[in-house]
């Protein structure tokens, strides 16, 4: 559950009224389809969820983002996380509660739905970190049975989910720069250094990689091919969700047959689109549309 709530300045040790406060249906994945959606995909939404906060992001899923969720209920309330707007410094403060545990007969629960909402299925992204370290090889065992049902697998996670993920070779992997750092324990401070983590990531046998780094863009191999991607200036509201909107952009590019540099191009266009937005992936797909010919993409290989 994302909160936010809006104040003119903080002030610390008082009483601070907010003038201003919502509820958003939140996390990775929840992002990647409210922005599928928009773009006119048809999609699935899988999701852990526990208590009355739980019961409220399932609501909002159905109401507002008009997507029927798939719950895997658990006894654990889902986590909130409120944000603060103070609108003087133009900046934003998280605060983030705590997951709770997952019992095996939860993640019996969620292997057993997952598998159900495979059939059909073309592509299926697995985004955000996991709630319990029980939970820490799932993506791996993911990804290997959507590849048995001849499904592409998109990964977009981190720490140990993204270790094990990556290990099953799913077809696309969407890490940003400090999700990879933290995965090889080395700053990656140059362009060199940055293209050899994605050679890294190529050697596990995955097919396309985008390296995302924020209002910079992203680099990317594309099926061997490399770019870079450099989205076009808005002005910056509230970045939360970008890197899952280039993710719905990509899947819902790769979906329609698109060449991959194209659906690159879409998904760096929901990214910036994203930007510019207070909630996340609360984007028209007129907005996409009007970024997208300011996408600009250079090839890597010949400069």
């Amino acid at each position: 559950m994302d909160k936010s709530l809006f104040i003119p300045s903080l002030a610390r040790g008082e009483f601070n009224q907010a003038t201003l406060a919502g509820d958003v249906a939140g996390g990775k994945g929840t992002n990647a389809a409210r922005m599928l959606k928009r773009l006119g995909e048809p999609v699935k939404s899988l999701i852990l969820l526990g208590g009355l906060s739980g019961q409220r992001v399932a609501e909002l899923i159905r109401s507002s983002d008009g997507i029927e969720p798939i719950v895997a209920w658990t006894a654990s309330a889902t986590r909130t996380i409120v944000t603060v707007r103070e609108e003087e410094l133009r900046t934003n403060t998280a605060f983030v509660e705590p997951n709770g545990p997952v019992t095996q007969e939860e993640i019996e629960a969620l292997r057993k739905a997952y598998l159900d909402a495979l059939e059909g299925t073309s592509i299926v992204i697995f985004g955000g970190s996991v709630p319990d370290s029980a939970l820490d090889g799932i993506y791996a065992e993911m990804i290997q049975a959507a590849k048995s049902h001849g499904v592409r697998a998109i990964l977009d996670s981190r720490g140990q989910a993204l270790r094990a993920g990556i290990e099953a070779a799913p077809f696309m992997a969407k890490p940003n720069l400090r999700e990879t750092e933290d995965l090889l324990g080395a700053p990656l401070r140059g362009e060199k250094s940055r293209w050899q983590a994605i050679e890294w990531y190529e050697s596990k046998g995955i097919e396309v990689v985008v390296l995302s780094m924020g209002a910079q863009g992203a680099l990317a191999s594309l099926a061997g091919t490399r770019w870079r991607a450099i989205p076009p200036r808005v002005e910056q509201i509230n970045p939360v969700g970008s890197g899952d909107c280039l993710v719905a952009g990509m899947a819902a590019g790769i979906r329609r047959g698109w060449h991959l540099e194209e659906a690159l191009r879409l998904g760096i266009a929901c990214g910036a689109a994203n930007a510019a937005v207070w909630e996340a992936a609360h984007v028209a797909p007129e907005q996409v549309q009007d970024l997208m010919p300011r996408v600009v993409l250079e090839p890597a290989d010949a400069l």
